[in-house]
């Protein structure tokens, strides 16, 4: 690894990225219907979880302020 923590990001988001297109490949192309659906429900569990996670960051927030 380098010390350039931007390069290291940028290492990271490399290697992120292709694990996701190897999935993708592996995964996704035996049935793409299957991986769709998977995906945009595992991206809706996320999307509701938001609400619940800005939530208690604000409780937190409250109680180191307090």
């Amino acid at each position: 690894m380098n010390n350039d923590p931007y390069y290291n990001f940028c290492l990271e988001e490399i290697k992120f990225y292709t694990e996701k297109i190897n999935e993708i490949i592996k995964e996704g192309l035996k049935d793409p219907k299957k991986y769709y659906e998977e995906s945009k429900g595992e991206w809706k569990k996320i999307y509701q979880m938001i609400p619940v996670m800005y939530m208690m960051n604000q409780i937190e927030d409250r109680e180191l302020h307090t």
